[in-house]
């Protein structure tokens, strides 16, 4: 936790949640309350039914349940935030710290009670950044996953059949971006993991670096594949992009390609401790720019280059602190990073190579890896 005096709270809902799962090994059923207190112990205000539960997964944690926190024994139900007034009144706390994301429902209920909520920026558990082994292991197998789906994408591919018009056909029937995420979401079931969002973009749909891609997939073209599951069990995430084009590229595609792999290695080569992250990031930029790729920011909606930050951190959020791009801070050993450079041209597509690495002493260490080849031939 941060080094200040004043307690933390923090619910295990939205924003917070994953906080609160770092702290406590729970995953939310229900939104519960966490007071970190003064010496750094953990007080949970939860239901008497999720109780038993907390005790096994974080046996260091007190555990304060409505019929210990509330003196009548009427069995109607209380809010969250009294709850949390009720744990704040018995533990004597009269001022704590709240984050940007902490229900201001809860913070109203708490003030009103007499209890006093300063707004924090600062994270409630700035130790998350740096991953312990038993979370890289966590991280690995998540990005394991992630790499046996990115197989079974490319071997789906590869396999489908290339009309005249040059859209593709699996068994018969027109393949689609909808058909190759449900094969990459069946994959990611089967080893425990679930998947949001995947990114399967097809030619111009790929210039837009979040865009899910829809509709027929079709040869000659770049399809973005970018797959990020969360493991059920543990809540790490893995997180890996290739881009391919079934068939010949062209050749506009083909430079587009290399320049994005030159990057990567060069980001690679970078990310090691005590280097600066917006460091990384101007030298892609840099590395971009000389390649003949300058970047161009507008207008809105038609940017195009390398036009968002080289990498993210991953853990229990798939986007969280530190990442690679333009702020401060410096790059640690135990930090587990995207590397993702890429380009983006309307009317194109996008070219995008990712991997997960985790910093090591010496450098950074991908986590799990696939190869970066951009044509597929059938077979």
């Amino acid at each position: 936790m941060n080094k200040s005096t004043t307690p933390r709270v923090l619910v295990a809902t939205g924003m917070e949640e994953n906080d609160v799962r770092y702290a406590t090994g729970l995953a939310a059923t229900d939104p519960f309350g966490l007071l970190v207190d003064a010496r750094g112990r953990l007080h949970l205000a939860i239901s008497a039914l999720e109780a038993a539960r907390a005790r096994k997964t974080c046996p260091r944690a007190i555990l304060h349940t409505p019929a210990e926190l509330f003196a009548d024994a009427a069995p109607r139900r209380r809010t969250l935030g009294a709850q949390m007034l009720a744990l704040a009144q018995t533990l004597g706390v009269r001022a704590v710290q709240a984050g940007p994301y902490f229900p201001l429902g809860v913070a109203r209920e708490l003030e009103r009670g007499g209890v006093k909520v300063r707004l924090t920026d600062a994270p409630a558990f700035p130790q998350r950044a740096v991953k312990t082994p038993r979370e890289i292991a966590c991280l690995a197998r998540s990005q394991r996953a992630a790499i046996a789906a990115l197989r079974a994408a490319v071997r789906a591919l590869r396999a489908a059949d290339v009309s005249k018009s040059g859209v593709l056909r699996r068994n018969g029937k027109i393949f689609s971006s909808e058909d190759l995420k449900a094969l990459i979401e069946r994959e990611l079931l089967a080893r425990n993991c679930t998947a949001d969002g995947t990114i399967v973009a097809v030619g111009p749909q790929g210039a837009r670096p979040h865009d899910v891609g829809s509709g027929p997939l079709r040869a000659g073209v770049p399809i973005v594949l970018d797959i990020f599951p969360r493991d059920k069990t543990t809540g790490y995430w893995g997180d890996v992009t290739r881009t391919v084009v079934r068939g010949r590229a062209s050749e506009q595609v083909r430079r587009m390609h290399r320049a994005v792999r030159g990057a990567q290695r060069l980001a690679l080569a970078l990310v090691r401790p005590g280097v600066e992250s917006r460091a990384v990031q101007l030298a892609v930029e840099d590395y971009f720019r000389k390649a003949g790729f300058p970047a161009k920011l507008s207008p809105p909606g038609r940017e195009s280059g390398f036009i968002h930050s080289v990498g993210h951190g991953v853990g229990l959020d798939i986007h969280e602190s530190p990442g690679l791009r333009h702020e401060p801070g410096r790059i640690a050993a135990g930090h587990v990073l995207t590397v993702e450079p890429g380009l983006y041209y309307p009317g194109i597509g996008g070219v995008r190579i990712e991997d997960t690495v985790v910093v090591t002493k010496t450098g950074c260490r991908i986590l799990a890896t696939f190869p970066k080849n951009l044509e597929l031939s059938a077979g």
